[in-house]
């Protein structure tokens, strides 16, 4: 009679050539084995019967490259492993994405009121950035919005950097100015 790993090869011999009875086999011997080993892991029966089940699909739908000069019990744990391994990376994906829609409804109340404060504020920015001289509008918005260093400015309004680097200074400070009127009128508002 032959030993196990033998038996194994042969049916992962016999699986590669489309043998469903050596399938059936080789999943009677392994299926309640891989099922309590993944039991232990997953903590859950039914996540674990899913896992026995993929282990063997995988097998199947991979039975041609099967190599059955290696151990296909090796494979089989290998397999399992890498699946355990899934399913517990897409439980903490999940916890995960689940802990922040909490956050996100406990959220949502303070979130109204952050973006109507936030919409406030850039239209009262607008405003201030619209009553400047034209000049410092356009090195602000090149600064802010487009991003670009006060020597990039300066190359495309011919100026220098150093009157670039003051203007910048100069729109800062009375946006400074004014936001800080602003906010401290707003929480006066509050208290």
């Amino acid at each position: 009679m032959m030993n196990c790993p033998v038996d194994d090869n042969l049916l992962a011999s016999r699986i590669k050539n489309d043998s469903l009875d050596a399938f059936g086999l080789l999943y009677n011997r392994y299926k309640k084995k891989l099922y309590y080993f993944s039991l232990r892991y997953l903590e859950d029966p039914t996540d674990a019967e899913e896992l026995v089940q993929m282990v063997f699909i995988s097998i199947w739908e991979h039975r041609k490259t099967l190599d059955d000069t290696k151990s296909i019990k090796s494979y089989i744990y290998k397999t399992t492993v890498n699946n355990i391994y899934n399913c517990l990376k897409k439980r903490a994906v999940k916890k995960k994405y689940l802990l922040s829609e909490m956050q996100m409804e406990e959220g949502f109340a303070n979130e109204t009121y952050d973006q109507l404060f936030y919409k406030d504020l850039e239209n009262r920015i607008g405003d201030i950035i619209t009553s400047l001289p034209p000049q410092q509008q356009k090195i602000f918005n090149f600064r802010r919005l487009e991003g670009l260093t006060p020597e990039e400015i300066a190359k495309k309004l011919e100026l220098s950097v150093r009157t670039v680097e003051n203007q910048i200074y100069r729109v800062t400070k009375i946006l400074k100015k004014h936001l800080k009127t602003e906010m401290f009128l707003l929480i006066l508002a509050f208290i």
